[in-house]
């Protein structure tokens, strides 16, 4: 996805392509019209943005848009690019300003703590080491 970043606009289009693919680009339209305010023409033309990007396909008849890129995909790639941005590629910088930030309940740490012994439970079994 290098050089393909997706822009606002147009995340918003395939969040709609991704819930509902296959999917005409006029029920895009109609969806993303009173949410957004964007005419037929904008929407028609920031699918034919991410078409070009080679991000999504539209075939005929119907004008029928399915994603060739999975919004997994598009959320590391983008997860990444903001750590990278702000924290310096540390996800451990990231959590920690966010926990610092934010008031945990004791169910949210709980929540936490089993997210993070499941990932060494998997490295585990991996035969990786979590710590690294």
């Amino acid at each position: 996805m290098k050089g393909k970043d997706l822009q606002p606009c147009e995340m918003k289009v395939m969040n709609v392509v991704w819930d509902e693919h296959p999917i005409r680009a006029n029920r895009i339209a109609a969806i993303l019209m009173p949410q957004t305010g964007w005419s037929k023409n904008t929407i028609y033309t920031l699918i034919t943005r991410i078409v070009a990007k080679g991000l999504m396909q539209r075939t005929d008849p119907g004008f029928v848009c399915e994603p060739l890129i999975t919004r997994e995909e598009v959320q590391r790639k983008e997860n990444q690019s903001f750590l990278d941005m702000l924290y310096h590629g540390s996800a451990k910088q990231l959590f920690a300003r966010m926990i610092g930030d934010e008031t945990l309940s004791a169910e949210d740490i709980a929540e936490l703590r089993a997210m993070l012994d499941h990932v060494e439970e998997e490295a585990a079994r991996n035969g990786q080491d979590p710590q690294n």
